[in-house]
């Protein structure tokens, strides 16, 4: 084998190895270290939320569906809101309980538990 052969050899398994790691980052919820809306909620994204209280708003949880997808009534108005994160949440987010959400930075509070979820 060629020297030219084996280094495109030894990239197309990196590349494949690094393919098939990305996607199991999220496999497991409880082990995600993605910041992005939906997924891991990072100490800055809470502090920033904490910092514009302006941002909160009240909402009535209306239904939680097992793709993570999270509807919501704002108290305020009744409008509807969607949320969206990437694990299932309906143990937590019980249709007629009370949350706030913060609409700038995405933070769910749920009692004690803070959420990293996407507006829609």
């Amino acid at each position: 084998m060629t020297d030219r052969a084996q280094t495109q050899q030894s990239l197309s398994s990196q590349q494949a190895l690094t393919s098939q790691q990305a996607p199991a980052v999220c496999e497991r919820g409880a082990m995600c270290i993605d910041d992005r809306p939906g997924h891991a909620v990072t100490l800055m994204r809470l502090r920033l939320a904490h910092l514009h209280p302006e941002g909160w708003v009240d909402a009535i949880v209306a239904g939680v569906a097992d793709d993570g997808s999270i509807d919501l009534h704002r108290w305020s108005d009744g409008a509807t809101m969607r949320a969206w994160h990437h694990t299932d949440q309906s143990d937590l987010l019980v249709p007629g309980s009370v949350v706030s959400v913060h609409e700038r930075y995405g933070v769910l509070a749920a009692g004690g538990h803070r959420l990293n979820v996407a507006l829609r």
